[in-house]
């Protein structure tokens, strides 16, 4: 389970322009999904300066390879407290450093569900981000029977504060957003 307040929304800044808006967001943590190995030290830096935690997508980093010695870094150079993976093997590689793992699902076909729930059943990460967030809620009842043992966040393609209503009303404790206009609402 990943230390995260109910109802938060979590900005994913994808673009650096918007990383003060992020850093005046009430969530205690930041998701930097646009970044590269070069910048990842000074923007982690502001980051943990303003009392956010830092989350990045590890298999988004540019110039970065996710293996055991690459988490490593991203906890011990970085200050970086979580990432976000498709791949179990990083989940677990992130928690043997004692950083939380958040293995993203995506739904794309009822193929990529089915194989999404597969990889569930033997991975215990800390959370689960539920992508795209806009489909979310028509498959809660798949991620619930998770939500004792893990973080259920849904993310991608959340635009509107009703759909963010809606993901919390169902269960999803946490939400990661793009729209700078959702990250001062909860």
């Amino acid at each position: 389970m990943i230390d995260i307040p109910p109802r938060t929304v979590i900005p994913s800044v994808r673009h650096l322009k918007e990383l003060e808006t992020a850093l005046d967001s009430t969530s205690p943590y930041v998701l930097l999904t646009n970044v590269h190995i070069g910048n990842l030290e000074p923007l982690a830096k502001k980051c943990i300066d303003a009392d956010h935690k830092v989350l990045v997508h590890c298999d988004l980093i540019g110039g970065f390879k996710p293996d055991r010695e690459g988490i490593r870094l991203l906890k011990n150079m970085f200050g970086v407290t979580g990432v976000l993976t498709q791949s179990a093997q990083v989940v677990s590689y992130a928690q043997k450093a004692g950083m939380a793992g958040i293995l993203r699902v995506f739904i794309m076909d009822s193929r990529s569900l089915e194989k999404g729930l597969q990889v569930l059943q033997d991975a215990r990460p800390d959370g689960i981000e539920v992508l795209p967030g806009a489909l979310a809620h028509r498959y809660w009842e798949l991620f619930e029977p998770f939500q004792g043992d893990t973080t259920l966040i849904a993310g991608g393609m959340i635009v509107t504060q009703k759909e963010c209503d809606s993901l919390f009303n169902l269960g999803y404790q946490a939400l990661t957003a793009s729209s700078p206009g959702l990250w001062q609402m909860a």
